[in-house]
C-alpha cells in the first residue's frame, strides 16, 4: 500500500485534506500561519501543540519561499489521520536545493514536529533546472476536552 493512500482515506479520526495554493511570497506567511493555528484548534491541539503547528508551518514555507523560482505557487495540504496532522509544502525551485539539516530553521522543525522529511522532484524535461521541493511534517495530538 502507498503511503498517501492511508492518509487518502476517509473514516472516522480523519479530516481533510485542506489544500491552499498561493503565491511564493512572504507576504502570504500570515495566511498560511492563520489557517494552521486555526485547523490544529478545531482539530483537538492544546495552545502549545497548535502553537508548535504554527511555528513548523511558518519555518517551512519561509525555507521554501527562500528557494523558489520567481512567480512560483506554494502549496500547503493539511490532513488530520487518527491523532496525527500531516502538513505538506511545495514549491517550484530552481536547482532543487534542498534545506540543510544543519541549519537553525531545520533544527527548529525537528523539534517542533515528530517526523520530518525534504525530498526534490524534476518538473519537466524541457527545465531541467527546475525542481518541486517539498518539506512533510506529522505532529502527534491528544485530543483535549473544549469547554
Amino acid at each position: 500500500m502507498r503511503c498517501r493512500e492511508l492518509e487518502e482515506w476517509r473514516g472516522p479520526g480523519c479530516a481533510g485534506p485542506f489544500e491552499l495554493t498561493v503565491p511564493a511570497e512572504f507576504r502570504n506567511l500570515a495566511t498560511l500561519r492563520a489557517l494552521a493555528r486555526h485547523l490544529a484548534a478545531h482539530e483537538g491541539f492544546g495552545p502549545d501543540e497548535a502553537a508548535d503547528v504554527t511555528i513548523a508551518v511558518d519555518e517551512a514555507c519561509t525555507c521554501l519561499i527562500r528557494r523558489s523560482t520567481p512567480g512560483a505557487m506554494l502549496n500547503c495540504r493539511y490532513s488530520v489521520t487518527f491523532g496525527t496532522l500531516r502538513v505538506a509544502i511545495s514549491t517550484t525551485t530552481t536547482h532543487g536545493g534542498l534545506p540543510q539539516n544543519d541549519t537553525f530553521g531545520w533544527r527548529v522543525l525537528g523539534v517542533v514536529t515528530d517526523s520530518l522529511s525534504a525530498w526534490r522532484c524534476e518538473t519537466g524535461l524541457h527545465q531541467p533546472t527546475r525542481q518541486l521541493v517539498h518539506i512533510d511534517f506529522t505532529k502527534q495530538f491528544a485530543p483535549h476536552r473544549r469547554g
